[in-house]
């Protein structure tokens, strides 16, 4: 779910939990007063948007900030709506501590990861990000991945959430194409950040599993022999998983 063209989507309705709650009511509460104070709005606008380029002039909390500024009514309304159907159901499966963490680490996720890109291309390093659809990629992301049998209700076409996760890259990159890749490369970065974070295990258990990569190359370099149990299938060039039990 993007800012552009955003799709309907509903599969019951969640109640508004802590986490959602509190997000909607900041994100609202700043959106409103950046649009309607005049000089004193566009001063705190310019103090939460987020500029690759302004990291190097220590501007380095705008990758947390930027998520709750969005300048746009219609994009408000969509940004406010994808928040309540897709994280109050995530924030019941996870806790309040664990949502917000994922809400933040992804659209920080697709900041940083757009950065990078900056380093190359002075269009993105230039260019002003604002608005919460990086997490909200993320969300739909997590949603995808955890609960792929819940029907979602695409411009009222029920389809299973598992299909959200390609329906909405191939919606971001057909943007890309069409209309220019630059304001978009936060949302594409924060999909792919939640398909990590949320893919199948606990965001925390992600460096658990890269030392557990990294302790496998070690074994295979050193050509140390790994004992597996009798029924263990061998699992090829993939170790990692056999290790954690």
């Amino acid at each position: 779910m993007s800012p552009r063209g955003q799709s309907a989507m509903g599969f019951g309705v969640p109640p508004f939990t802590r986490g959602v709650k509190w997000l909607g009511i900041i994100t609202l509460a700043v959106s409103i007063m950046a649009s309607v104070l005049g000089e004193a709005g566009q001063a705190l606008a310019a103090r939460l948007v987020f500029i690759p380029g302004g990291l190097l002039q220590g501007h380095v909390w705008t990758p947390l900030t930027y998520t709750f500024l969005n300048l746009d009514p219609i994009g408000l309304l969509f940004a406010l709506l994808g928040l309540w159907l897709l994280g109050a159901s995530l924030e019941q499966r996870w806790g309040t501590r664990r949502f917000v963490t994922f809400y933040f680490v992804t659209g920080a996720a697709g900041a940083l990861l757009t950065a990078l890109v900056g380093i190359v291309s002075p269009a993105v390093r230039a260019h002003p990000y604002y608005g919460n659809w990086s997490s909200l990629e993320g969300l739909i992301a997590a949603f995808a991945v955890l609960l792929p049998d819940a029907q979602i209700f695409l411009y009222f076409i029920p389809v299973p959430a598992r299909w959200m996760l390609p329906i909405s890259a191939g919606i971001t990159i057909l943007f890309m194409l069409m209309t220019g890749w630059v304001p978009y490369l936060p949302q594409l970065f924060g999909l792919g950040a939640g398909v990590i974070l949320a893919g199948g295990s606990r965001p925390g258990n992600l460096l658990l599993r890269l030392r557990v990569w990294w302790i496998d190359r070690r074994l295979r370099r050193s050509k140390l022999r790994v004992v597996r149990g009798e029924e263990e299938p061998f699992t090829g060039g993939r170790g990692s998983d056999k290790y954690l039990h």
